[in-house]
């Protein structure tokens, strides 16, 4: 019986609320969010894109797959990561590969006319470099009506 009153003395000190004093102004207004970035980049892309790039520069062309590969298992809808994987397939001499791949980034870039009237000319480019004339044509035709 003694924990009783002991139990209701928590109780009721728990539900207890300490008053604030007021001041006599109204409460400040809270401090304005920062503008959101108008595009954000993963770091972890942004260090796999460069890894790639100067792979590509100086000709170490697996390595720079491979890192374009590992930044498209991250982010696998990003056009602009689509499009290096095009160039370094086309020097690669994989034309088949180089032509699918810029299709695939185009099918990401959304209204970004200028990414997709670059891949059209890597798509030409692989065309040409198979044989196949008439599509490279076409292809450069894509190209000039993304402007």
């Amino acid at each position: 019986m003694r924990t009783l009153p002991a139990l209701l003395a928590i109780a009721v000190v728990g539900c207890a609320t300490v008053r604030q004093p007021e001041l006599g102004g109204p409460a400040p207004a809270p401090a304005p969010l920062p503008e959101p970035a108008a595009r954000t980049e993963n770091l972890a892309i942004a260090g796999l894109l460069d890894g790639a790039r100067a792979d590509a520069a100086a000709g170490r062309l697996a390595n720079a797959a491979a890192s374009l590969e590992r930044a498209l298992r991250i982010e696998p809808r990003n056009p602009r990561l689509w499009q290096e994987l095009a160039r370094v397939r086309l020097k690669q001499g994989d034309y088949a590969q180089a032509e699918s791949t810029a299709a695939r980034s185009n099918s990401w870039a959304g209204s970004d006319n200028a990414l997709r009237a670059e891949n059209w000319r890597l798509i030409a480019q692989a065309r040409e470099a198979r044989g196949d004339a008439e599509g490279a044509k076409a292809a450069l035709e894509a190209a000039e009506r993304q402007r």
